[in-house]
């Protein structure tokens, strides 16, 4: 007996080592997959930001080099004949157009004659280009090519580093001189460090000369530039750089920790199935215990099987029904691949709270008892509606075991019986990561569009603006009128793209705000006054009631573009001979601003929509209107970010009413958002 039970024992011994070995092969080839996924992961992740900011120092670069070019097509049309005041008004409008700008100059002859700005600059007017032994080599390269060309970062003769982009003006095929702007590598720099954020100290640049061999290193470690993750180009003006990026060092440094885990849970799950499989080898209790679950469970089976497969067929929605107090009754095979819980931890034990957000619940919570009119009980803060009949469809987000959000559509019904009366309530989640990215990427794909098309666009914009001054001489008259009509559709572009670029940086929170106090009357004066010319061209009367002295806490920028928006608006939809009135009115500690127009007003299908983007009513002429549908969307944005809210009131009998509406301003307040 002691020798078979020895057997035995051995046996099961035997059973507990290979299980417990079994469990590791299977922990290895897990964590080694974790980490080799984890690995993939920070590659794409690395590479795109990479790429990402690549585009970014390509557009900031190659953006300046094109706002020079206005200068260039000044010079040519004047033929050399260059008046002082004319050129430096130029200059002026060219260097307000970029952040980076250190001055812009003008060299005829190679002799640097014109400069803005001066103050700061005053040491190099006059100077010779050919007395500096150190860039004039640079300098008779871009004469030799006749193109504009990108050199630095260097030293500057009034100090400090820079960019400096030269680039060559011929007048007749015949040289004239030098047209140099000069791009504080600092500012941009920083700027790029700021943008690159973590993966900063990641990442470097470098010089490359036109043989293809790398030169020094101007931004970042140049041990990045040893076998880097990727090593890319950056194009700029008549050159290249290339950019270095190294992966995090942080990047699997998980897996460690993961074996350690790995191999205790393999001792507990060896010991736990070894276990088992002793009792069931000592008791002998599984065709009995089989012989009382079918017994118990025959008048079920039928109904169960149905339910079991349906839900069990819905993996890709998640299933979850609780009785009226709340308690989780049902939680599918799709609910626990979405949320990371089994229906064994969920069923019986939990309410949705545990994976639903505090503070969608407390704004869901608000609203509702903002309906009612008073605090809500129990669990109707996800059924009230429900139980008023009828389902309810949210745009919510889960949280998953882990922490990470899903973003989820949810439609909410009741649970009733033969009777009628409500039992429970069901509630199916689908998950719409994937819809949500696809729009991003579509956000992506404008704001990539957007930029590629302001750059040309502004020196498009610029020359046609010159010609059209006269700044080049007189044109013919039917000249004159085609260069109207081009110049006003550039603007039009221009607005457009100015549109995508806001949209896409509110939409990404990339937006920059500067707010300051500022004098409500002084702030609608100026944009009323902004648009008296296109009121004067609709036909429209334009009438200012801002008669209330009182400040806010804006940007003033941005509120002069929502009022702009909202009054163009107004004045294109009214009637010819219509009037567009803006007034103002304190109530509470609040001011609001109001547009009132004649127009046809709001169709009422559209209303629910007028804020969102691209959105433009079909109904009476708003079609033949021109516009982004971009504008609404924009003011919205913008207002909300400032600290106001903005609406519209169209129960009138005549034309609309878009109001925005502000705290006043107060020294606390201001003091706590500087802060």
């Amino acid at each position: 007996m002691a020798s078979f039970y020895f057997r035995n024992k051995t046996h099961f011994l035997f059973i507990e080592v290979a299980l417990f070995i079994a469990m590791l092969l299977l922990t290895e080839f897990a964590v080694r997959a974790y980490r080799e996924a984890s690995l993939q992961q920070s590659r794409l992740e690395t590479l795109d930001r990479g790429a990402q900011l690549r585009a970014f120092l390509e557009s900031e670069i190659n953006q300046a080099a094109f706002l020079a070019t206005g200068v260039e097509s000044y010079v040519v049309a004047r033929e050399g004949s260059i008046e002082d005041e004319e050129i430096q008004r130029i200059l002026a409008l060219i260097f307000e157009r970029n952040q980076h700008f250190r001055n812009i100059g003008l060299a005829p002859g190679n002799q640097l004659t014109w400069v803005y700005p001066e103050a700061g600059n005053e040491s190099v007017l006059g100077l010779n280009y050919a007395d500096l032994p150190e860039q004039w080599p640079a300098i008779q390269r871009v004469i030799e090519t006749g193109q504009g060309i990108l050199s630095g970062p260097l030293e500057l003769v009034q100090g400090g580093n820079g960019l400096i982009y030269r680039s060559p003006v011929y007048i007749n095929e015949n040289y004239w001189g030098l047209l140099s702007t000069v791009i504080d590598a600092d500012s941009l720099l920083s700027l790029i460090r700021s943008a690159a954020g973590d993966l900063a100290s990641r990442i470097s640049l470098r010089n490359v000369d036109d043989e293809g061999q790398p030169g020094r290193t101007f931004f970042g470690d140049s041990e990045n530039f040893n076998s880097p993750l990727e090593l890319t180009p950056v194009r700029v003006p008549g050159g290249e750089w290339q950019m270095a990026i190294q992966l995090p060092e942080n990047v699997g440094s998980q897996v460690m920790s993961l074996r350690i885990s790995g191999v205790f849970i393999s001792i507990l799950v060896a010991v736990f199935l070894g276990s088992i499989l002793r009792m069931i080898w000592q008791r002998n209790l599984l065709q009995q215990l089989d012989s009382e679950v079918l017994t118990r469970t025959a008048e079920l089976s039928e109904t169960n099987d149905l339910l079991d497969s349906v839900l069990s067929a819905a993996r890709s929605f998640a299933i979850i029904a609780t009785d009226l107090s709340g308690t989780i009754i049902v939680f599918n095979n799709g609910a626990e691949r979405m949320l990371g819980y089994s229906a064994d931890e969920m069923v019986g034990k939990h309410q949705p709270d545990i994976f639903l957000l505090n503070d969608e619940l407390r704004e869901r919570a608000a609203k509702i008892s903002g309906e009612l009119g008073r605090r809500l009980i129990g669990n109707e803060l996800l059924t009230y509606r429900i139980s008023q009949g009828g389902t309810e469809e949210l745009m919510i987000h889960y949280k998953h075991r882990d922490g990470h959000l899903i973003p989820v559509q949810v439609v909410i019904s009741a649970l009733t019986d033969l009777q009628g009366k409500v039992r429970g309530y069901l509630g199916i989640a689908e998950d719409v990561s994937e819809r949500l990215r696809n729009q991003t990427l579509k956000d992506q794909f404008i704001s990539t569009v957007s930029h590629e098309l302001r750059t040309p666009l502004t020196a498009i914009t610029g020359a046609l603006g010159l010609m059209r001054s006269g700044s080049i001489g007189a044109l013919p008259e039917t000249v004159q009128s085609m260069v109207e009509i081009a110049h006003n559709n550039s603007q039009r572009l221009a607005s457009l793209v100015n549109d995508l670029l806001d949209v896409e940086k509110l939409m990404a929170g990339r937006m920059v705000l500067y707010p300051d106090k500022q004098e409500i009357a002084d702030l609608v004066h100026s944009a009323v006054s902004d648009l008296l010319p296109l009121a004067k061209i609709q036909n429209v009367e334009l009438k200012e009631h801002a008669n209330v002295s009182a400040c806010i806490w804006v940007d003033s920028a941005r509120f002069q573009q929502v009022l702009t928006n909202l009054l163009s608006n107004a004045i294109k939809f009214s009637p010819p001979g219509g009037q567009v009135s803006i007034t103002t009115a304190l109530e509470s500690g609040r001011i609001r601003i109001m547009v009132l127009d004649q127009g046809s007003g709001i169709p009422e299908s559209f209303q629910d929509h007028i804020f969102q983007r691209f959105a433009q009513a079909e109904a009476g002429d708003s079609r033949q209107k021109a516009g982004t549908g971009l504008g609404l969307a924009i003011s919205k944005e913008l207002t909300e970010q400032m600290g106001g809210c903005i609406g519209f009131d169209a129960e009138r009998s005549e034309g609309c009413c878009f109001w925005v509406e502000f705290p006043l301003y107060n020294d606390a307040r201001s003091g706590n958002e500087n802060t």
